[in-house]
């Protein structure tokens, strides 16, 4: 058995909600290093420092500012729900731990946060479209159960654009909380078969991956890609060519739970194809279109990686592309450095997994954890013990919950 298949790739808890110690005494935001990089999170400041979809947050909230018919977010990425509390706790800035957009103090609003607020206290008088994208800006910031309070719980799909894109929103918020996503499937059911083709296309890919990671049903999922078969085509711009090759991503998640593993290529060739096709037709030097194109690229590099890592075995040199691919890509993404890090795990490079693994760790939250986690095994593998009880002491110091860390520590003494 080689190393890579032996490679815990998460711990387990002795409490599984987990627990993330507050930092005491840490620098001020202006200061504070973990805030250079999730500072869109923290407090809506724009930093090119970011990661993609946390520089994504300043275009949304321009907006939400001037609202306009029909406008809809290409966004995609949410991040896990509650991660914003993770940030600002190992960041150790207490005064920005809300779970509303109103209770964080007047002095520490910036005029984007104080947007939001606005936006929120008059949410019944906008119109569907910019509800929906409060709804996905309250996402983007980790405040799903504020968004679900807001809504007044999952929005049901009439026909009227507007408001089946605020339903398609809510459902998609309310898919990421434990326990929610067979609640929200419904939702997704009645948009695939609505009058809005782009939708329904988007309603049938969220719903095969929410019924597949949420609700374990792959009966329901099947029935959501018989669904977008009958859909008709969608025609050659690039909105269309996103939302195909997005789908296709979704056929690759279908396509390995189902066992078909010889499809998996094919279809992650055609998400390629759509994703050229996409950029091929996409405005030039649009800022907002190059961060959806590079969003895309990067959840295909991911899906890649994921793919080599389970069902479709990747030689060495494509592996590392698709690392570097990444690294061009968004280096600054805690989940993305985890991906690069499992690249050169499967690669066999276990010197460059462990780097990119700590680097992972070096960003907090429960997802740096992991990467302390990863990091330690590795430097283990390759004889640098010292490197392996560092990492999993960085690890117990993000979530004190993890117990293969605690052994690990407690083994070498």
């Amino acid at each position: 058995m080689t190393a890579t298949v032996e490679l815990l790739r998460q711990y387990t808890r002795d409490d599984p909600r987990g627990r993330f110690p507050r930092r005491i005494g840490a620098p001020a935001i202006e200061c504070n290093r973990l805030a250079m990089v999730w500072r869109p999170l923290i407090d809506m400041t724009h930093t090119d420092a970011a990661p993609i979809s946390l520089r994504m947050i300043r275009s949304v909230s321009a907006w939400i500012a001037a609202a306009e018919p029909g406008r809809i977010s290409w966004f995609s990425r949410m991040s896990v729900p509650g991660l914003r509390r993770q940030v600002v706790r190992h960041a150790g800035l207490d005064d920005y731990d809300v779970t509303r957009p109103a209770d964080l103090p007047p002095v520490l609003r910036t005029p984007a946060w104080q947007r939001l607020v606005d936006a929120v206290d008059g949410f019944g008088a906008l119109d569907g479209y910019t509800q929906a994208l409060v709804v996905f800006q309250l996402a983007q910031l980790t405040l799903n159960r504020f968004a679900l309070v807001l809504t007044g719980g999952l929005v049901a799909a009439t026909g009227e654009r507007g408001s089946d894109q605020c339903a398609y929103e809510t459902a998609r918020v309310a898919a990421r909380l434990p326990g929610q996503a067979a609640a929200a499937l419904p939702v997704f059911e009645a948009l695939a078969t609505g009058p809005d083709s782009v939708l329904a296309y988007h309603a049938c890919f969220q719903g095969i991956a929410h019924a597949l990671r949420g609700a374990d049903d792959l009966g329901r999922a099947e029935r959501f890609a018989g669904q977008a078969a009958t859909l008709p085509p969608l025609g050659d711009d690039w909105e269309a060519h996103l939302t195909h090759s997005r789908f296709h991503r979704a056929l690759v998640r279908l396509c390995t739970a189902q066992g078909r593993t010889a499809q998996v290529r094919a279809e992650l060739d055609a998400a390629w194809r759509r994703q050229g096709q996409m950029d091929a037709a996409g405005p030039t030097g649009d800022e907002n279109f190059l961060m959806i194109s590079d969003e895309n690229r990067r959840d295909l590099l991911e899906l890649e990686i994921e793919s080599a890592r389970t069902v479709a075995p990747a030689a060495p040199p494509r592996l590392r592309d698709w690392a570097a691919e990444l690294i061009r890509l968004d280096p600054r993404a805690v989940e993305a450095r985890l991906f690069i890090g499992d690249a050169y795990m499967l690669a066999g490079d276990h010197a460059d997994a462990a780097r990119w693994y700590a680097r992972a760790g070096e960003l907090g939250t429960s997802a740096g954890a992991i990467g302390w986690f990863r990091a330690g095994q590795c430097y283990d593998r390759i004889g640098d013990v010292d490197a392996a009880v560092a990492a999993m002491g960085r690890c117990l110091e993000l979530d004190t919950t993890a117990i293969e860390p605690r052994q690990y520590l407690a083994e070498r003494g």
